[in-house]
């Protein structure tokens, strides 16, 4: 379950941009809920009450949903709401201007979504997509309908291999570009993007570069279970010309990167346990391995490991790992979210 923030707007004087809006909304709002999602919204603008209402109606379908954990929306302090849909909470801010509070506060949305998508605005859109920046967080700007999205679209996809590569394809992420007439068809698209850029198909190995058939085995063996096809995902390792490297941009920015880390501590090499700790710090999911026998250090000791001997032990107890670890059962809807 996935909270994906709907921001944007468009010109309400234009009845051609508001018939196009309209149908975008809803098939997008109603979607995001289909699809088992919690929508986040601003509940400031005509599209946001749009967007909130599809999502209401689609969650009075599903009598086992309800909607103040579904649709969760905020509206500035001192203002009042476009809609209220789902739960309506009041934010701690008064505007969303950058800099305008003593201490930086990012928007409570924003904060709380998995991917912030876009579609046409104004330049609240603008400040969306830089607090989002900010955040770290995905954006999908929506190209097609223009706006402010389209111009954040165009900054996106320059930045594209620094920020999406390993998580779409390039020609993916230029759906958001594409001429769609089936606008239902279109938000569909969207969505299955918010759901792969929220993660990751990759899984990262790290562990000793000594040159042992054992340890060459384990890693085929962990590239085998992680690429099946019920698992779906892609098994990488840093490059050994990087291992003895005690900081690397690169292999950084793959352990951030990874949907979950493999480390196996069978040779108990230090430049091991240093991503072992720097994964564990970002709070990744790690899954450690080590050959029967290796005695680990007591500060490691305390870790879920996978101690293996034969290969075909190792895979079934990997694979069970990842499904545990990695892809448990989608949860239940989040509790209604409190005043903050």
């Amino acid at each position: 379950m996935l909270k994906i923030l709907v921001a944007g707007g468009f010109d309400e004087g234009r009845v051609d941009q508001e018939k196009q809006f309209c149908a975008f909304s809803e098939a997008l709002g109603a979607g995001v809920i289909k699809h088992g999602h919690v929508l986040l919204n601003g509940c400031k603008t005509t599209f946001d009450a749009m967007v909130a209402e599809a999502a209401y109606r689609s969650v009075l379908e599903s009598p086992a949903s309800d909607p103040a954990n579904r649709i969760i929306s905020y509206i500035l302090s001192g203002e009042g709401p476009v809609h209220t849909f789902g739960t309506v909470l009041r934010s701690r801010l008064t505007d969303w201007d950058i800099g305008g509070e003593a201490r930086l506060y990012i928007p409570e949305t924003i904060q709380q979504a998995d991917v912030v998508v876009l579609v046409g605005g104004f330049d609240g859109t603008y400040r969306a997509a830089n607090w989002a920046r900010i955040a770290n967080k995905p954006l999908l700007p929506l190209a097609s309908l223009g706006g402010a999205a389209a111009r954040i679209y165009d900054q996106e996809l320059s930045d594209f291999e620094r920020k999406y590569a390993g998580l779409l394809d390039k020609i993916e992420f230029e759906q958001l570009n594409s001429v769609k007439s089936n606008l239902t068809d279109h938000a569909i698209d969207i969505i299955a993007l918010a759901q792969k850029v929220a993660g990751s198909r990759y899984a990262l190995v790290i562990m000793s570069y000594a040159p042992r058939a054992d340890l060459k085995d384990a890693y085929a063996t962990f590239c085998r279970v992680a690429e099946a096809q019920d698992m779906g995902f892609k098994c990488r390792r840093v490059n050994e010309k990087n291992a003895s490297d005690r900081i690397l941009p690169e292999i950084l920015d793959r352990i951030e990167r990874s949907a979950f880390i493999i480390v196996d501590l069978t040779d108990l090499r230090p430049n091991v346990f240093y991503e072992l700790g720097y994964a564990d710090g970002l709070r990744k999911k790690v899954i450690v391995t080590a050959k029967k026998g290796t005695e680990l250090p007591f500060d490691v000791k305390d870790i879920p490991t996978i101690f293996w001997e034969s290969y075909e032990d190792l895979a079934d107890d990997l694979r069970n790992r990842i499904l545990e670890v990695v892809k448990p059962a989608a949860p239940n809807a989040a509790p209604p979210i409190g005043p903050g």
